[in-house]
């Protein structure tokens, strides 16, 4: 409004409107705030810069989200995309204050954040809370998304499979991958990848590339196939589920021959080893195009490097063995058993053999009957060296059959000369009377090179000849053998011949002569029938050698070479797997055996594959030598009664076989043993007359065990079980005739095993004889004698000496057990009596008793012959018991007719003879003496006999020249079955 009198005062007025316009100007300036836009805080910033993790929901910014506090208030903030303007619809702001501006950005719930959209460009304005819905002027907001290990890898395939060759070294068998979903590194990279089978010595490794390879070579034959498992990590150390990776091997073909092992290790206790029992032979078509026509393989063994190599001087050629799986005729006798050493002769009389040495041995007749036929086999081994000119010149007998008496005709003959084998057969008088042939000289450089050989002489017919030398047969020539002729032997009355082992019968000198020097053994003679040198190799293959049970098997020398040959390669496979190597040494020699084998493929095609050679080596083992021990009760006590009608002698031994192993703990291998001998012996030496011992004859004749009795004790001998000597030696019971002349008895237990190699220790027993309690009760009274009167038993009492028929039925059966060995005929190989000490059965009983009986029958007839010219004295003797119950002994100046061989015919049933030298021939040989079976001239003059019966008890008499007249009454030695020399008869008893 206009003051009518400002024109009045316009100076006045004009001050006085200036602090109006000051105050209207700050409230139009007022007014003007409050309705301009809300301005974002930036600090400085050009934009706000968020960042978020995948799995957040909260956006992280700077600067904060806020404004000017003086641009306010805010009710919200609208976030658009920056390209298209449009909202958007992953985030969304929060307001928590409204005139701050602060807020929070979230991720809507609709969205999820993926770090495969890493980042967004966004705007913000601020919309300002007031009618006019005010917005700020956009803001730039960059947000960014952080990945998040939040996936695990993922293999590409979840099962690979791949096939690869065996026998080489894959540096890529196959490549494995696996991805993540996350993003960039590390979560979203796989940093490495792990076989999780959890084997130990697995023969498979993985790369962090994924690549898998084999660390050794694959064999088809151990695995055909692997399965392995696999997973992915990536580098935030997450891993993947598995998947599977088979590796199947496919069998590469190796030409040649595979599945044999490097080293084969044998010992004692087994009887063959399989030297290829998983051999494969192999041809590969693609590298060799071959038809196979036929296929051949040849395994060879290498024994020179050993020291003994394959002599067969340890052991016997002729086993059980070799006589059945060589096709031997088991009917040959056999003249000398084991090995025998010939001294020769060399002149004197008294010459003290060394002990196992002879000079001869005379054969039993009946161990080989009558001449030796044209048609025969003679196996022999000797060692024999060249000796002095004098001893080359001289003949030395292997062999000798000749006339027994009067003559000095070689009927047959083997001998060395000039260290030549030289062979005699004579034909005998009634043959055609054609000058042929009749002696064979083999010159060999094996007679005289001191070493063992064997020998075979093989005789079809004179004509068809051959020898057969350490199982090789001699190559023969025109001049080797030599050959001579002569006319058969001239007819003679005398037709009795005598067989002697190292050495001639002369009967002309009744003399032995041409005695051989060296060793010898296992001589066996085959009369009527021959071997075959297929045969005789046979038995002579080395002891460690091939075996197979192929008939197509072609076997070299002593077996250590076999080949075969087959149709196809599949069939050579087969007889491949079946060879074996034995070894049949008792001990075997520790040490390696190398093996080589070569194999040739003969193709249609005309051409020859060699396979390559193939090696292996036979480990034979050191065995632990055993320890053989004899334990039990070593003091026992029996009465003088026990001793009369026999007592066990080692009841409760025990026999143990041990062995201590490397780790030093010993294994009882009893049960796995056998034994060579037992003896059981009386120290000092047994009293013939009065101390007896039984054996079980039924159980030994069921057994591989021989028995003899000597002055000690009794012996046991032959390949048996531990267990069988154990309950033989139990059942062995002493007698005693006279029980008190002893307070006690000690003997010994030893036993042998391994070929005498392990000897126990010597158990030694001591037995103590208590007193009978009465004298009556002390003897053994035969029936009807319950009415003696007290003074007869007590004389018997003091010297219990029974007459022949005072022998109870088992007392004479025992004693008969003692001298003469069962035949085994006549006794049960099935099974046998436990009730009685050396029970037999009653049939061969029966045969003994008969024989017996007609033997005194024939002494009685004799004697009664010579009572006619001589009247016998009546010699009185005191009656023990009131009665005569048997013929008694009168010891009394006895004139005994005796045969002095009989220490000759003893040895003989030990199996060689020791000949004395009480004669000498007028050519200065030295001889023993041997006559005819003709009574002395002596016995016709001799008076007053008396004929005494048989005492089956007694031992063979002995000289005694100072107290009795000896008449000699000479006969043919003769023996027992099992060897035992049968006592020789003497004609009378003068007494």
């Amino acid at each position: 409004l206009q003051d009518p009198s400002a024109s009045l005062r316009p100076a006045t007025y004009r001050m006085r409107l200036i602090p109006l316009f000051a105050v209207c100007a700050a409230l139009a300036a007022a007014k003007h705030h409050r309705h301009r836009v809300p301005l974002i805080e930036l600090g400085g910033a050009d934009s706000i810069v968020g960042s978020i993790r995948e799995d957040e929901l909260i956006l992280n910014t700077v600067p904060q989200l806020g404004i000017n506090s003086e641009s306010g208030p805010v009710c919200s903030y609208r976030i658009t995309n920056k390209a298209d303007k449009t909202v958007s619809k992953e985030f969304a702001a929060e307001v928590l204050d409204r005139y701050s501006g602060q807020a929070l950005i979230r991720v809507t719930d609709a969205t999820k954040l993926d770090c495969k959209k890493p980042e967004y460009e966004l705007e913000l304005t601020a919309v300002k809370c007031d009618e006019e819905n005010a917005v700020s002027e956009p803001v730039p907001l960059k947000v960014t998304v952080k990945d998040t290990n939040n996936h695990e890898p993922v293999f590409d395939h979840p099962w690979y499979t791949v096939t690869v060759d065996e026998g080489k070294i894959h540096t890529e068998i196959v490549r494995v991958s696996a991805s993540d979903a996350d993003c960039a590194h590390p979560y979203g990279e796989v940093c490495e990848f792990e076989i999780t089978n959890g084997m130990e010595k697995t023969p498979f490794e993985i790369t962090k590339q994924g690549v898998i390879r084999n660390t050794v070579a694959l064999n088809a034959s151990a695995a055909h196939s692997y399965i392995l498992t696999v997973v992915a990590v990536d580098c935030g150390m997450r891993k993947s589920k598995s998947a599977l990776v088979t590796v199947n091997v496919k069998k590469a073909c190796i030409e040649g021959v595979s599945g044999i092992a490097e080293k084969l290790s044998f010992t004692s206790a087994s009887s063959s080893l399989l030297v290829a029992p998983k051999a494969e032979i192999a041809l590969c078509p693609e590298e060799n195009k071959c038809t196979v026509k036929s296929a051949t393989a040849e395994l060879s063994m290498r024994l020179g490097h050993l020291q003994e190599g394959c002599g067969r001087q340890e052991m016997p050629i002729y086993t059980n063995e070799t006589l059945k799986g060589c096709g031997l005729n088991g009917a040959a006798s056999v003249l000398l058993d084991g090995e025998a050493t010939f001294v020769g002769d060399d002149g004197k009389q008294e010459t003290k053999l060394a002990e196992g040495a002879a000079k001869a041995h005379i054969v039993p007749v009946n161990t080989f009957d009558g001449l030796v036929p044209d048609k025969f086999a003679l196996s022999f081994s000797m060692r024999h060296a060249a000796g002095s000119k004098q001893e080359q010149a001289d003949k030395q007998h292997v062999l000798c059959e000749s006339d027994d008496t009067g003559m000095n005709r070689h009927h047959f003959s083997v001998y060395v000369r000039h260290c030549k084998l030289e062979v005699v057969l004579r034909r005998e008088a009634g043959a055609a009377a054609e000058f042929r042939a009749a002696e064979w000289r083999w010159a060999t450089p094996e007679v005289c090179d001191d070493k063992w050989h064997s020998y075979s002489v093989l005789f079809d017919d004179i004509d068809n000849v051959s020898l057969v030398i350490d199982g090789k047969v001699f190559k023969s020539d025109e001049r080797n053998p030599e050959i001579l002729d002569d006319w058969p032997l001239h007819k003679t009355k005398a037709v009795k011949t005598r067989m002697v082992v190292g050495a001639c019968w002369h009967g002309r000198t009744l003399s032995l002569a041409q005695f051989f020097k060296g060793s010898l053994a296992n001589i066996r003679l085959l009369g009527g029938s021959t071997e075959t040198p297929s045969a005789i190799s046979c038995a002579h293959a080395c002891p460690e050698r091939f075996q197979s049970y192929d008939d197509s098997a072609v076997f070299g020398e002593d077996k250590t070479t076999i080949s075969f040959t087959a149709a196809t390669v599949a069939d050579l496979q087969k007889k491949l797997q079946g060879i074996a190597y034995e070894n049949v040494r008792p001990v075997p020699t520790p040490g390696h055996r190398p093996i080589r084998l070569q194999t040739t493929v003969e193709c249609t095609e005309g051409k020859t594959i060699s396979l390559p050679e193939l090696k292996t080596y036979v480990i034979v083992e050191k065995n632990p030598v055993p320890t053989l021990s004899i334990s039990g009760a070593d003091e026992i006590t029996a009465t003088q009664k026990q001793l009369q009608v026999g007592t066990a002698m080692v009841p409760g031994l025990k026999l143990t076989v041990s062995v201590t192993g490397e780790d030093g703990e010993t294994e009882d291998v009893t049960t796995d043993r056998k034994l060579d001998s037992c003896k059981v012996h009386l120290k000092p030496s047994r009293d013939m007359d009065l101390e007896y011992f039984s054996s079980p004859a039924t159980l030994i004749a069921s057994t591989h065990i021989d028995f003899e009795h000597d002055k000690q004790g009794i012996v046991l001998r032959g390949e048996e079980w531990a267990s069988v000597y154990q309950e033989v030696i139990e059942k062995i019971h002493y007698f005693n005739t006279r029980p008190d002349a002893y307070a006690k008895r000690i003997y010994t237990v030893q036993c042998t095993m391994d070929k005498g190699r392990v000897v126990s220790n010597e158990f030694v027993v001591t037995m103590s004889i208590d007193a009978m309690p009465t004298a009556a009760a002390s003897v053994p009274l035969p029936s009807g004698d319950s009415a003696q009167d007290s003074s007869s038993s007590e004389e018997t009492a003091k010297h219990y000496e029974p007459s022949f028929d005072q022998i109870g039925g088992s007392r004479l059966q025992n004693i008969l057990e003692m001298e003469l060995p069962r035949p085994k005929a006549l006794l049960s190989h099935h099974g046998y009596d436990m009730g009685g000490q050396g029970a037999v059965a009653g049939g061969a009983v029966a045969v003994v008793v008969v024989v017996c009986v007609g033997f005194l029958l024939v002494l009685l007839v004799v004697g009664v012959l010579k009572m006619r010219d001589t009247p016998m004295p009546r010699r009185h003797r005191k009656n023990r018991r009131g009665q005569d119950h048997g013929m008694e002994w009168d010891d009394d100046g006895m004139n005994i007719t005796v045969n002095p061989l009989d220490d000759v015919e003893k040895s003989l049933g030990g199996g060689t003879a020791y000949l004395s030298e009480d004669e000498s021939s007028d050519d200065g040989d030295s001889e023993c003496s041997y006559h005819d079976e003709e009574m002395s001239e002596d016995d016709e003059e001799e008076d007053e006999s008396e004929i005494l019966p048989v005492n089956h008890q007694a031992p063979p008499l002995e000289w005694d020249d100072e107290d009795h007249d000896v008449a000699t009454t000479p006969t043919s030695a003769r023996s027992l079955p099992g060897g035992a020399a049968r006592p020789p008869s003497a004609r009378s008893y003068r007494v």
